[in-house]
């Protein structure tokens, strides 16, 4: 029986390193083939050539379980990409490139972006709370109606989750797993 996909997304990183005395450009493309909410199969090509890899779907990554991630080490860089489950930009996660422990968007360092997306998530998390409670309360105690306020509460332990899932992040990155080179320099792609 053959897979049927039903969405093909194609992710692109383009990125100038240093090796040795020169600069070498690299593209990565990560190319997701989507069977439903519940697969996904990679195909990951660096400069054009496919790499074998053995990264697995896994919507929880990098805060729980295995898979979801795949790292190598090309020309003295090492390259790690992974799924961000803590994305804002996009409803279904996306994933993000890691170069020699740098996110390759941002700038940050590996601990320090995941840290600051578990703040980002615990407001969004607080902000739900808030709202749930205001919800409960506005239908309780002015509108009347307890069945509408059952609402709240479910609105309030969403809010609940989010904000468990940004504190996992914080915990778990709390500190550096990635120590800066010095030999390791970027270059703006023109």
């Amino acid at each position: 029986m053959q897979d049927i996909y039903c969405c093909k997304k194609i992710n692109t990183w383009v990125q100038t390193l240093t090796v040795g005395h020169e600069y070498r450009q690299y593209t990565i493309q990560l190319v997701r083939e989507m069977a439903g909410c519940f697969y996904e199969k990679y195909s990951l090509y660096v400069n054009g050539q496919e790499l074998q890899h053995s990264m697995e779907y896994n919507p929880c990554s990098p805060l729980c379980f295995s898979g979801g991630q795949y790292s190598w080490e090309q020309d003295g860089h090492l390259f790690l990409l992974i799924y961000n489950t803590l994305s804002f930009t996009s409803g279904a996660g996306k994933h993000r490139l890691f170069i020699d422990g740098i996110d390759v968007n941002t700038n940050r360092e590996f601990s320090s972006f995941w840290r600051r997306r578990g703040f980002q998530v615990m407001v969004l998390g607080s902000v739900i709370i808030l709202l749930g409670a205001l919800w409960m309360l506005i239908f309780r105690f002015v509108v009347g109606s307890a069945d509408a306020a059952v609402f709240g509460v479910a609105i309030i332990v969403t809010g609940l989750i989010e904000c468990i899932f940004g504190l996992a992040a914080i915990i778990k990155y709390r500190n550096p797993m990635f120590h800066q080179s010095s030999n390791v320099q970027y270059r703006t792609n023109v």
